[in-house]
């Protein structure tokens, strides 16, 4: 990540820590349920709609983010922030966009797995739905996909969204780790239904009726077992 470049620069100075919104104080404070929302201390410093065009938000801070130029800027207005802070200054925290709707269903988005079947994410209510935004290019992602096997499928479904990635590619991942999801290529479109910027990988719990009720963003050293204890929650 571009911000832990820049606290790396200050030694023990700064600690980098990654939250997940759906158990932050900060983010429940603050009403952020978008990635990602960038704090110093306890100041918003960067919000999601500085970094992605959606909902409109076309003229955020950063964007387009794929713009090596607005990636420096961000980093340069993060350290300038950081050594305000160092020097007992206070970082002004900003306000989240009121237009941004909040995500909490699956989007009702038609779906067509490798296989060619159809279906919705409707059709899977009854069970908890545990989502998978991955690319066969991320060791993360793909160690994900081979930890799914380990659940119970009799009490979990899960749904894998392959995006950045060549059909062969996919096919060959697949062939190999042959994960128990249902696999579909991510298009724009169907990334954005879910209202939220995806970073690499990105999973998405929802419960039994199709309610997303935990985000999971990056691959953190605890995330499977998080993932297992809020599954433990809904079953």
């Amino acid at each position: 990540m571009l911000a832990q470049e820049v606290t790396r620069k200050y030694g023990q100075q700064v600690r980098f820590s990654v939250e997940d919104f759906g158990a932050s104080p900060l983010a429940d404070r603050f009403g952020v349920d978008k990635y990602p929302a960038i704090f110093v201390d306890d100041a918003l410093v960067a919000r999601p709609e500085d970094f992605y065009e959606w909902s409109g938000a076309k003229s955020g801070r950063y964007v387009p983010w794929s713009d090596l130029a607005n990636r420096r800027k961000f980093q340069s207005d993060l350290q300038r922030m950081i050594d305000t802070r160092l020097a007992g200054g206070k970082v002004a925290s900003r306000e989240l966009s009121k237009s941004t709707p909040r995500q909490q269903f699956l989007p009702a988005a038609d779906l067509v797995d490798l296989d060619g079947k159809r279906f919705t994410f409707a059709d899977l209510k009854g069970k908890p739905v545990l989502v998978e935004v991955w690319a066969t290019w991320c060791p993360p992602c793909l160690a994900t996909l081979e930890w799914t096997k380990t659940l119970d499928t009799s009490k979990v479904q899960l749904v894998g969204i392959a995006v950045e990635s060549e059909r062969k590619d996919i096919d060959a991942v697949l062939k190999k780790i042959q994960p128990p999801a249902r696999v579909v290529v991510g298009s724009g479109d169907l990334l954005s239904a879910f209202a939220a910027p995806p970073s690499i990988p990105t999973l998405f719990l929802a419960d039994a009726n199709g309610r997303i009720v935990r985000v999971f963003y990056g691959a953190p050293p605890t995330l499977h077992a998080d993932i297992n204890r809020e599954l433990a929650r809904l079953q």
